[in-house]
């Protein structure tokens, strides 16, 4: 489960998101972006690596991230 934040165990579960093109999960989606992105974008003293700024992963890689994050179908929402 890791040791440095919250637990991500259905995340979009938990954040009701059902369809990520629906008008009503873009600020989810937004802020999970700009999170994998720039860990320290919402919290300076996050522990999160900067993923994408530090090119830790490239575009694709986090396009993935967000997709077992956020897919309701995500074996991360069952």
């Amino acid at each position: 489960f890791g040791n440095i934040g919250p637990s991500l165990y259905q995340y979009g579960k938990v954040r009701g998101v059902t369809d990520v093109t629906a008008p009503t999960a873009q600020g989810v989606v937004e802020y999970t972006w700009m999170k994998i992105y720039n860990g320290k974008t919402f919290n300076a003293c996050s522990n999160m690596p900067r993923f994408g700024h530090a090119k830790l992963l490239d575009e694709q890689q986090m396009r993935h991230l967000m997709s077992l994050l956020l897919d309701p179908k995500s074996p991360v929402n069952q």
